[in-house]
């Protein structure tokens, strides 16, 4: 029972890690509409938009695959 426990535990704070401080958008469920993925686009620009020019495509990466979108990023 106790290893029962900790698995769950491990199981819930991966759950509650696997988005970035500070993003106020959901994952999108496997039958997303246009509407819901250009909402996690919209969110991606926001949350990336203070990261340098650098690694602002690696930010909208990171952030696409956080939220299940399957596209390349773009930062234009």
């Amino acid at each position: 029972m106790k290893k029962l426990a900790v698995l769950f535990g491990l199981m819930l704070s991966m759950s509650t890690f696997a988005h970035m401080d500070g993003e106020k958008v959901s994952p999108l469920s496997k039958d997303a509409t246009e509407a819901q993925k250009q909402v996690v686009r919209d969110g991606a620009n926001d949350f990336c938009e203070s990261v340098e020019e650098d690694n602002r495509e690696e930010c909208v990466m990171d952030f696409f695959a956080n939220h299940n979108l399957e596209e390349e990023p773009s930062c234009d």
